[in-house]
C-alpha cells in the first residue's frame, strides 16, 4: 500500500475531514493509526478501501481504491455493528468468504480462528464479544494479502491473527483510539489529530 496525501471529504467543498496523511506499508508489516474519537483514523481506512471519496495518490494492492479485484484481497473488520438482522454469524461469514471465491470450509476455518462462540446464533442476538469476533472472522476469510481492522477488540485471537498475517507476508493496518498492546504487535504507528498527522 502507497498512500501519498490522502483527503478526504465527506462533503462536496466541505470541510476535510482527513488531510496530509501518508501511509507506506509493505508486504509482511503492521501499522497501527491511534488518534482520540473524531480524529480521522476509520476515513483513513475507507479512503484507502475506497469507501470515501479519497484525494491523493493511493495504490492499494497495485489498484486504486475500491478496484473489485484488489478488494477480494482485502479483508476487512469495521466497527460497532456491522451487520443486518436475519442471518447467523455462520452465514454471514459464509457470505462474504463466497464473494471471495472460497467455500463453506474457509468461513469454518475464519470462525474458528476468530474464537466465534455461538456461530449458529442470528447476528441480532449475540453478545457484543462475538459481533466483534464475527467482523474478524469476516476479515480472516480467505488468507487476504491486506487485513484491514478498524477499532479491533484485543482478543487474543486477534492478536494471533495478526500475528499469523503478518508471517504469511499479509500486511496489517489496524486504527484503534484504545491501541493497549496493539502497537507492540505492528510495529509501527501514526497518530492523528484533527485528520492529519501529529
Amino acid at each position: 500500500m502507497r498512500a501519498r496525501a490522502i483527503e478526504v471529504r465527506y462533503q462536496r467543498g466541505g470541510v476535510l475531514a482527513v488531510s496530509g496523511v501518508t501511509i507506506d506499508l509493505r508486504p509482511g508489516a503492521g501499522l497501527l493509526i491511534t488518534g482520540g474519537r473524531g480524529a480521522g483514523k476509520s476515513s483513513v481506512l475507507r479512503a484507502l478501501l475506497g469507501l470515501a471519496g479519497p484525494g491523493g495518490d493511493i495504490t492499494v494492492l497495485g489498484a486504486p481504491p475500491g478496484d473489485p479485484a484488489a478488494l477480494r484481497r482485502i479483508g476487512w473488520a469495521p466497527p460497532s455493528w456491522p451487520f443486518g438482522y436475519g442471518l447467523t454469524a455462520r452465514e454471514v461469514v459464509g457470505m462474504v468468504a463466497a464473494l471471495k471465491g472460497h467455500g463453506p470450509s474457509g468461513a469454518a476455518r475464519a470462525i474458528a480462528e476468530a474464537g466465534v462462540q455461538q456461530a449458529d446464533r442470528r447476528v441480532e442476538g449475540l453478545e457484543i464479544e462475538d459481533v466483534r469476533r464475527t467482523a474478524l472472522a469476516c476479515a480472516l476469510t480467505g488468507e487476504p494479502d491486506l487485513l484491514v481492522l478498524d477499532d479491533p477488540w484485543e482478543f487474543p485471537e486477534t492478536v494471533a491473527a495478526i500475528r499469523r498475517a503478518m508471517a504469511r507476508g499479509a500486511a496489517v493496518l489496524a486504527a484503534s483510539a484504545d491501541p493497549g498492546g496493539l502497537p507492540a504487535v505492528l510495529g509501527a504507528s501514526i497518530h492523528l489529530t484533527d485528520g492529519a498527522p501529529g
